[in-house]
């Protein structure tokens, strides 16, 4: 039997993993392989898990922590991905706020499960305007310091990293990114990328073809400012059934929830980490999408979201005390309903990330 390639895609919250998940999957299907795809969460109800499976893939999902903590239920998930789909390639994402994937995961998979998986590079996906923030200290930056260090620590264990969203930014911007990435990390190659439009996609495949084998470094990490880090953000995962008195688009519905969202962190002056809702209805299906509160939100829809009920998943990633950030998701879907949509939230989690305690962790590499 030969070995499944597996891909795993590292990057802070909002960088665009899924998105390039989304791609690469479709990517492959085209070429008539099958895949598999395993998503990564701090708790239940993922609203990328929906949406992948919304998109018509075979989707399993580790929750509770990040891989490296779950290693076990990693194991467990692609061992069901393997028996459901019998995949050519596994495509996962680690949790966005995850870093020493490769002394915890890479290492494990290669000196463990070298037959069963071809391990590709680890690629780091990164949003222009937060990787500028990181690596500029020139530039005021939005997010405390302790969650900066996760953020460069995933860039300094990377085999490959991808600047993504290039669509929002001008060359001019993009070739000094590029510039001060190689200034920072010289032995690390720099791609660029627009996952949402699909430009630099294949090209980024074949880079982790030409570069081999996955998990060629291993990054010192200090747990305790790691911890606090992961600690600064408020984590916030919902799941809401939605009744109407007649059938009803729900775009306007979801376009208030996010406004709702966007003002209440502003209000709080906290930066969104990334902020995320996925709402099925009938055949169809929306999910929004916001990263920054400088921006406003993206909606984006498959097939007609429509009729009197809906199921709602929400994830909120924010730097607030989880308490508030509740407290906040409540009067987003109070304002959203408008008293004319009843809400039923089913289960709402909200909570400060725990201490990261790896299964494994080796100090050199396979």
């Amino acid at each position: 039997m030969s070995a499944i390639r597996m891909i795993l895609v590292g990057g802070f919250l909002g960088a665009g993993k899924t998105t390039l998940i989304a791609r690469a999957a479709e990517h492959f299907a085209e070429q008539g392989l099958r895949v598999g795809l395993i998503t990564n969460d701090q708790a239940p109800n993922l609203a990328d898990t929906g949406l992948l499976q919304q998109a018509g893939f075979g989707v399993d999902e580790v929750s509770g922590g990040c891989f490296c903590c779950h290693f076990d239920e990693l194991v467990e998930a692609w061992d069901r991905v393997i028996e459901r789909e019998d995949p050519q390639v596994i495509i996962g994402e680690p949790v966005g706020s995850c870093t020493d994937v490769s002394a915890t995961v890479f290492q494990p998979i290669k000196k463990d499960f070298a037959d069963k998986f071809d391990l590709a590079p680890l690629s780091v996906l990164c949003d222009p305007r937060r990787l500028a923030e990181a690596l500029d200290p020139a530039i005021s930056a939005t997010l405390p310091v302790n969650v900066l260090y996760i953020y460069l620590k995933q860039l300094e264990e990377a085999d490959l990293i991808v600047i993504n969203k290039v669509d929002l930014i001008s060359p001019d911007d993009q070739v000094t990114l590029r510039a001060a990435l190689t200034q920072r990390f010289p032995e690390t190659p720099v791609l660029s990328m627009s996952a949402l439009r699909g430009d630099g996609v294949e090209s980024w495949l074949k880079e982790l073809e030409r570069l081999g084998r996955g998990g060629g470094r291993i990054t010192e990490v200090d747990y305790d400012v790691y911890a606090e880090g992961e600690a600064a953000l408020g984590w916030l995962n919902a799941s809401v059934e939605l009744r109407a008195a007649d059938a009803r688009d729900w775009q306007p519905f979801a376009a208030r929830l996010m406004d709702s969202l966007v003002a209440g962190c502003r209000e709080r002056q906290a930066e969104v980490a990334h902020m995320k809702i996925h709402l099925t209805a009938g055949a169809g299906s929306l999910g929004a999408n916001l990263t920054s509160c400088r921006d406003e939100p993206r909606l984006q829809t498959r097939g007609e979201p429509k009729g009197p009920e809906a199921h709602l998943v929400i994830n909120a990633r924010c730097p607030l005390d989880p308490e508030d950030l509740r407290h906040m998701v409540e009067q987003g879907l109070r304002d959203a309903a408008g008293g004319e949509v009843d809400y039923r939230v089913t289960t709402l989690e909200s909570f400060r990330p725990a201490r990261p305690e790896p299964t494994h962790r080796y100090g050199e590499v396979v």
